[in-house]
């Protein structure tokens, strides 16, 4: 009964190690929301029984510097070159909601995961994956990392960008 009572306590502090996010977040997320937004992606990835993803400093810099530049044009959506500072490829999710009174952070999560329903579990392929792209980023399985910029655009709508590595969405590889 003890050693079942020893191993039942070490797997309940081995997986419940708490996600902490930096007081600084790398970007204009507050580290509540930040914490709210890691917590709705590594819950959509339990999901479908993938590992969480930690908060990265490093990428919501980058995030936030791409959802700044968004707004300063005008919000016009478009992807940035999808490399980090050092190289490195990355994924990434862009979200617009036209005011930022009604949309805030989480919505953006929330908005990439409905996505899901529209995703039947096969390969992305190059024209498929563009309906999904943005759950499947989400719960892409060697995905580690994400972090996350808001900027708001002079029309009072809000930009959120959230960056990923690895990169998912890898042409004829499934998510999970």
């Amino acid at each position: 009964m003890r050693i079942f009572l020893m191993a039942s306590l070490v797997f309940c502090c081995v997986n419940s190690k708490a996600q902490s996010i930096p007081t600084n977040t790398g970007s204009n997320f507050k580290a509540s929301d930040a914490k709210i937004f890691l917590d709705h992606h590594n819950k959509v990835r339990a999901q479908v029984g993938v590992e969480k993803l930690t908060w990265s400093s490093s990428l919501s810099n980058y995030a936030q510097s791409w959802a700044n530049e968004l707004a300063a044009k005008k919000c016009k959506i478009k992807h940035s070159e999808c490399r980090d500072e050092t190289g490195r490829v990355l994924g990434e999710n862009i979200f617009w909601g036209s005011s930022s009174t009604f949309y805030g952070t989480l919505d953006a999560s929330k908005s990439w995961y409905e996505e899901k329903a529209d995703y039947n579990g096969k390969p992305i392929e190059a024209t498929r994956g563009k309906m999904v792209g943005h759950y499947t980023q989400m719960v892409w399985k060697y995905t580690r990392e994400v972090g996350a910029g808001v900027a708001y655009c002079p029309s009072g709508a809000i930009i959120v960008v959230a960056s990923y590595y690895p990169a998912g969405n890898i042409v004829r590889a499934v998510p999970y």
